[in-house]
């Protein structure tokens, strides 16, 4: 019997330790059956070890290292066994058991293996992939084992029943790879015959009416369509909406099937009764804007209380301070009508004449403290807005008639400085608390507000108020402890401002005094920083990276930062999971603060492994490759970020993120998962235009993201131009273009280019070929390009970059205007001036260009298209070298020689092309007021004495581009313009063959103000000029324009309709412009 029971201990000496696998893997514990450790039993020998594997999946041969035949069995060596197995990563999880053997014991070990989802994809399927892998619960980089398998088929085979199809069916199939461990899970799917709806039947529970039947049929599943049950619930939750918003507030929908198919759609409809809103006694608003603000369309909750509460919340907000609502709803005998009547009492509009501040000191002034007020009530209340209407009365007394006008109502006029609503205040003095605080005023209070309101009397005649004595205003001592710290004042409570209640026939005077107390208490000053827990990390490093300014007053915003600061340096030193915490440590008086940081720093992160989730059409070596963390590495921040800008800058992802698997759970070792979400490889655009400087756009684009897998860009694009004749403003422009034949007054930009991101010298370049086909025509010339250009591109980030170019241009300028230049001729023959003869040469025919550029920008706006915030710099240098073909001549010349006005023919021409732009944008308000400026200037350097600029590298001012104010590019250069102005001098308009110059300067300054949704205007002032001869510059003579725009904010960017106005008209120019743009400078 003893050696029974000494069996029976045994066969209870069962350690089960389940462990679920993670990137990397922990050792579970082992649970011991009670009395089977006896000393016996744990000296006893391990004569066996079994592997058993469940599943019947993916068995092979194991054989263990650590443990072997022989050793003597204790817990812990059970523990080292299921380790070494869970360390191999083929395994989801390890049981172990003993077994007697005779004198010895058999080691079984239970393992479940475990492969790594590489790819998913669904055969036969007749469902969007998406969701279906979504209801399935698999994903890439998911963990599979066999006994999974049966779950996910019947998760999905759920999925499709439920989506209508009941006899779908589901054979999932495992394949290798030809990497380790990973599997491909294809799910073969056969859904058969989807269920189809016979007949549909609304069972309605309530009083039909046209109205009802008309939101009925909104229900968007109709007879023929697939019983599918969430979009069944879908259409149930937007018909139950659509009464809502329609009246019936009390209406549940839900639904059912019938028939023998089960394909009869019975929708049960409990509309309940409809609600009719009415307002009485409301005189200061009109009902279309009392039931906006019941916010019926968009608020689940309709209840009777709530929509009052939102009424009076809307008149308060208003200034009317004492307006009371009263429900009074009334049901119809048959119950299908509930009328529901707001009886409101508005009450006078009440506003705040001043702000009292009890026990302010310090360096803010009351008016700076109110300026903080302001701000705020201006976020958190309505206001008139830029956009208001105009009082008819005062606008009659101006410009209308003086006689008779008759009676108007006053426009709306709402100043949120002067409205007073407790709760909005509230929050405004726990906004200024805070900011004290963040001063260092560790201790100070703001508040209770005390409204200050007198009553009125009741011998007040009709309409008027005339109050009963003096404000009462609370007892003010700024009470402060032993340590100096403020108090509450004993009388703070005990004022009670004036109430208006109509039933008692009181009521108040229409204005209030706040008396907010303002008690700073000490300023306490950063006296010392310290840190705990810190052992990798000594305390110099982090007190260097925390970068605080001791004996400076203490500010919680600083020292947040400073704690990010601190984690930063440690997540760099690869401590992600390192955790540090901020205190301070305060003197007893207040006046000196310690600033404690305690550091929970955990294991420094080595990286594992490195694999990629998402990539289906990029090779995985050409993402690795662009990886800036190393395998056995530290997990480094700036090399995370690194590699997310390196694979973004690639073009063909839309999303890029690099974490740790399992980001929460902690570990030396980790596995880094890159997960990339792809663009589509392929696209086609067509997109339509329109400008006041160009015309009429038609742009046809085909693009591959990625050839060949490897990111490999290539773009053909066409965009062909018109501009009609009614765009051009300039009659002497209008006859210019007129008389171009059409294929030469059409437009033209083709462009063919390949890109490659990886040409051997590391992820941070690309370098692209793009071949150019170009017709375009400016106010005076036109000039046709045929060019071959190639960029090398250095990128290091997402906002710097820097390239290296060059192009090779086959260019025919033409100029416009025989008769302008025949005068031109004339006037030289007239006035034999050498230097204006160098001026006004420019080459004319076709020319041989070849150009070396090089460039960098470094741009931190945060949107390129309508920044509110941020800077913008670049500068671009390029050395053009021009050969004229035989045909090549200069518009005109004369030989100083013979003093004849002759052609000549037009010899090699360098010069360096330099352009550079600076601007910065600041969000002056939350709600959107921006500040942008901007200053461009160029130049164009000749290189040799008889150089000459090549038409489109002229600078060309005026236009959306440069000064609004004027029309595209129809400045003319200073130093002609000064010549034209000159009554003693013959040379003219028609004189200046183009009206561009060699050197240039740009500021502009822009305000930008939200008006409502996606609304904006906006002022300007925009300044500049240029010069044909770079010796003639003078920064101080600018040509001035000012004006406004409305703005649009759409998907593909902000639409701007600008008018500029020339505030320095000369006699050849137009005293205004207007300008159609897409995107914002």
């Amino acid at each position: 019997m003893r050696a029974l029971c000494t069996i029976c201990q045994l066969l209870l000496l069962v350690a089960v330790v389940g462990i679920t696998p993670v990137v990397a893997q922990e050792v579970g514990t082992l649970a011991v059956a009670p009395n089977s450790l006896a000393p016996a039993n744990r000296s006893k020998l391990i004569s066996r070890i079994d592997i058993i594997f469940e599943g019947g999946r993916w068995s092979d041969s194991v054989k263990l290292q650590r443990v072997r035949v022989g050793e003597v069995f204790t817990p812990a060596l059970a523990r080292q066994a299921m380790a070494e197995l869970l360390d191999t990563g083929r395994y989801a999880s390890v049981r172990a058991s003993v077994l007697p053997a005779g004198d010895a014991l058999i080691l079984r070990l239970a393992v479940v293996p475990r492969r790594i989802i590489a790819a998913v994809k669904f055969i036969d399927g007749k469902l969007p992939e998406g969701p279906a892998r979504r209801a399935a619960e698999v994903a890439v980089g998911d963990e599979l084992t066999a006994l999974k398998l049966p779950a996910i088929a019947e998760r999905l085979v759920s999925y499709y029943r439920a989506s209508g199809f009941p006899d779908a069916a589901v054979q999932p199939k495992v394949v290798d790879t030809d990497r380790a461990l990973e599997v491909l899970l294809l799910l073969h799917v056969d859904a058969g015959d989807p269920r189809i709806v016979r007949e549909r039947i609304f069972a309605v529970s309530s009083v039909s009416s046209p109205a009802l039947a008309s939101v009925l049929r909104s229900y968007e599943v109709r007879v023929g369509a697939r019983l599918d049950e969430a979009r069944l619930s879908d259409a149930d939750r937007a018909l139950q909406d659509s009464l809502r918003r329609g009246g019936w507030h009390a209406a549940l929908v839900s639904h059912s099937l019938g028939g023998d198919r089960r394909d009869r759609l019975s929708v049960n409809v409990q509309a309940g009764a409809y609600t009719r809103i009415r307002f009485e006694g409301v005189r200061a608003f009109d009902a279309v804007e009392l039931r906006r603000s019941l916010d019926l369309q968009e608020s689940d909750d309709r209840s009777v209380t709530t929509l009052a509460g939102r009424l009076r919340k809307h008149y308060v907000a208003r200034g009317f301070l004492d307006t009371s609502v009263t429900p009074r709803p009334r049901m119809s005998k048959d119950r299908s009508l509930l009328d529901l009547k707001f009886v409101v009492r508005e009450g006078t509009r009440v506003t705040v004449m001043a702000r009292e501040y009890p026990c302010l000191r310090g360096a803010r002034s009351a008016d700076e403290v109110g300026e903080e007020i302001d701000s705020f009530l201006t976020e958190a209340l309505p206001g008139s807005g830029v956009l208001a209407a105009v009082d008819s009365t005062v606008l009659d007394s101006r410009l209308g008639p003086r006689g008779r006008t008759g009676s108007r109502p006053m426009p709306e006029s709402l100043d949120p400085w002067a409205t007073y609503v407790p709760e909005v205040y509230d929050r405004a003095i726990e906004h200024l608390k805070g900011l004290y605080r963040s001063e260092g005023y560790l201790s100070a209070e703001v508040g209770p507000v005390v409204p200050m309101r007198r009553r009125c009397s009741t011998q007040s005649p009709p309409g008027r108020c005339l109050p009963v004595g003096q404000r009462e205003r609370p007892t003010v001592i700024c009470p402060k402890d032993d340590l100096a710290l403020p108090q509450e004042d004993p009388g703070a409570g005990t004022v009670v401002a004036c109430r208006a209640d109509r039933a008692r026939g009181i009521s108040c005077e229409r204005s209030v005094v706040l008396h907010i107390p303002v008690k700073l208490g000490p300023r306490s000053t950063l006296w010392d920083v310290a840190f705990d827990g810190n052992e990798r990390l000594p305390s110099a490093t982090l007190l260097e990276a925390a970068d605080v300014n001791l004996g400076q007053p203490v500010s919680q915003v600083a020292l947040e930062q400073a704690r990010h600061r601190v984690l930063e340096a440690y997540k760099e030193e690869g401590y992600a999971f390192a955790a540090v915490e901020l205190s301070l440590d305060l003197s007893p008086d207040h006046s000196r603060a310690r600033a404690r940081f305690t550091v929970s720093e955990h294991e420094q992160v080595i990286v594992r492994d490195i694999v990629v989730h998402g990539a289906k059409l990029t090779l995985e070596s050409l993402i690795l490759g662009r990886v800036a963390l190393k395998i056995g590495g530290i997990y480094r921040r700036s090399e995370v970020r690194a590699t997310e800008e390196r694979l973004a800058t690639l073009g063909v992802f839309s999303n890029v993120t690099v974490a740790l698997q399992d980001p929460e759970v902690p570990a030396k070792q980790k596995l880094v998962v890159i997960t990339v979400r792809e663009r589509p490889a392929q696209y086609l655009d067509i997109r339509p235009g329109i400008s006041t400087g160009e015309g009429l756009r038609a742009t046809f684009e085909y693009g591959h993201r990625n050839v060949a897998r490897r990111a490999i860009q290539f773009v053909f694009r066409v965009q062909l131009g018109f501009l009609p004749g009614s765009f051009i403003l300039d009659d002497n422009v209008r006859q210019r273009f007129d008389d171009l034949p059409l294929g030469r007054r059409l437009e033209r930009r083709n462009t063919a280019s390949v890109e490659f991101p990886e040409i051997g010298l590391g992820p941070l370049f690309r370098f692209g070929i793009e071949g150019v086909d170009v017709r375009d025509n400016s106010r005076d010339f036109g000039i046709t390009k045929d060019a071959v250009i190639l960029t090398l591109r250095f990128r290091p980030s997402l906002k710097f970059s820097t390239e290296l170019g060059a192009s090779f241009e086959l260019n025919d300028a033409e100029i416009f205007g025989k008769d302008e230049a025949g005068a031109l001729q004339a006037y030289l023959e007239q006035n034999n001036s050498a230097s204006l003869r160098r001026l006004l040469d420019v080459p004319q025919g076709s020319t041989f260009v070849v150009a070396q550029r090089t460039g960098l920008s470094w741009d931190r706006r945060d949107n390129p298209f309508a920044a509110t915030s941020g800077s913008f710099f670049s500068v671009g240098v390029e050395h053009v070298q021009a050969f004229p073909s035989e045909d090549t001549l200069t518009t005109q010349a004369a030989d100083e020689i013979t003093e004849t006005v002759t052609q000549k023919e037009f010899t090699d021409s360098q010069f360096l092309h330099v352009t550079h732009r600076v601007a910065a944008y600041a969000k002056l308000t939350e709600g959107g007021l921006t500040l942008a400026t901007s200053f461009r200037w160029g130049m164009n350097y000749q290189l040799r004495n008889d150089s000459l600029t090549y038409p489109d590298r002229f600078f060309f001012l005026g236009g959306v581009d440069s000064l609004r104010g004027f029309v595209e590019s129809s400045m003319i250069p200073q130093d002609l313009a000064e010549r034209i102005l000159d009554p003693n001098d013959a040379f003219s308009e028609e004189s200046v063959t183009i009206r561009g110059g060699d050197v240039f300067i740009n500021p502009r300054v822009e305000l930008r103000i939200p008006l409502a949704g996606i609304w904006q205007t906006a002022l300007f002032v925009d300044s500049g000029n240029f010069w044909l001869d770079p010796a003639r510059l003078d920064p101080t003579v600018l040509r001035y324009a000012v004006g406004s725009g409305l703005r649009a904010q759409t998907p593909i960017g902000p639409l701007a309709l600008d008018y500029g106005i020339n505030l320095d008209r000369r006699p050849w120019e137009d005293p205004w412009a207007i300008h159609f743009s897409i995107g914002l400078f």
